[in-house]
């Protein structure tokens, strides 16, 4: 019994000595009205069908002159993609005008500029056994 309970403890140690941190700089925030919400994938596949990992929501209480910094714990070295909505009336969806977004949103390390949804490779990024730093420019049309 003793060796079954430490086989589990190493096992459980060893998932979070692996686990990274990645740092999150948020630029061009436009005000402190709302949430930001974080979805983070793996794939092509969780980012279309909005099947995200990780899921975190970041309060804009701390924001200056447009910039806020979050942590995201817990994952282990990979293959990643952050999309992030600005979620200014706590609804938790993108709200829409005629056919834009009113609310903001971004992409890890990638600042979208078309019209259509970016693919996931346009925004995603490998976490190593190294700690890791991600901007993401808000965007708002």
């Amino acid at each position: 019994m003793k060796d079954l309970f430490l086989i589990s403890v190493l096992f459980f140690t060893s998932l979070f000595i692996n686990a990274q941190t990645i740092t999150i700089e948020f630029t061009n925030v436009r005000n402190d009205k709302g949430q930001l919400l974080l979805g983070i994938y793996t794939s092509q596949t969780n980012y279309v069908n909005k099947k995200a990992i990780k899921k975190q929501t970041v309060l804009k209480t701390k924001l200056i002159n447009g910039k806020l910094t979050a942590i995201i714990e817990g994952l282990t070295p990979g293959t990643y993609g952050i999309a992030l909505l600005d979620d200014e009336d706590f609804d938790r969806e993108m709200n829409y005008g005629l056919f834009l977004p009113k609310e903001g949103f971004a992409f890890s390390n990638y600042y979208h500029r078309g019209l259509s949804k970016p693919t996931f490779e346009d925004f995603d990024f490998a976490l190593g056994d190294e700690n890791k730093k991600v901007v993401m420019k808000l965007k708002y049309l």
